[in-house]
């Protein structure tokens, strides 16, 4: 079986920038209302240090959504060559209404935990979960949810017949 990329989930140039626009200006808000309000100084040094998490984020954000995702006859993989999952590893794709799963995106079930990471907007790994989505585009996500649970289903040799997302 070769390893070719079946299909790449890109953030959305829209949805990144407003997501961004927000998170800056959240960030800005925040020191803003520091220095205008009267507040004791435990208060504020709260406030700036929610603030600098907030801009770290945005920027950590910036960075990330300039990657894209890749699905390939193997697994899932970030485009700079980290391993999000294996094929073989994953159980199910979630991707209902009541999925705890990003914006736009769906959920990867493991077999087993794997290492925590997130990149905001993108994917975060956490436990035996793996969620994908967030500034990216719905129906570039909802193509590549579908045509990973096709490569799950022929990997059970089960028919899709029956099958629940």
């Amino acid at each position: 079986m070769s390893d070719s990329v079946i299909t790449q989930l890109k953030a959305s140039r829209v949805r990144r920038g407003f997501a961004l626009l927000v998170m800056m200006l959240l960030g800005f808000l925040l020191l803003y209302l520091t220095m205008t309000t009267d507040a004791s100084f435990f208060h504020k040094v709260f406030l700036v240090a929610v603030a600098a998490a907030v801009l770290w984020m945005a920027r950590a954000m910036q960075r990330g959504t300039t990657g894209y995702i890749e699905l390939r006859n193997t697994g899932l993989f970030f485009e700079d060559g980290r391993t999000l999952a294996l094929i073989d590893d994953i159980t199910r794709v979630e991707r209902g209404v009541f999925a705890f799963k990003p914006s736009n995106g769906f959920v990867v079930s493991l077999k087993q935990k794997t290492d925590r990471a997130w990149i905001p907007g993108m994917y975060w790994k956490f436990g035996a979960r793996i969620g994908i989505g967030g500034v990216t585009a719905p129906s570039d996500a909802k193509f590549m949810s579908d045509t990973l649970a096709v490569l799950i289903a022929e990997r059970e040799g089960s028919s899709l017949m029956g099958m629940k997302l």
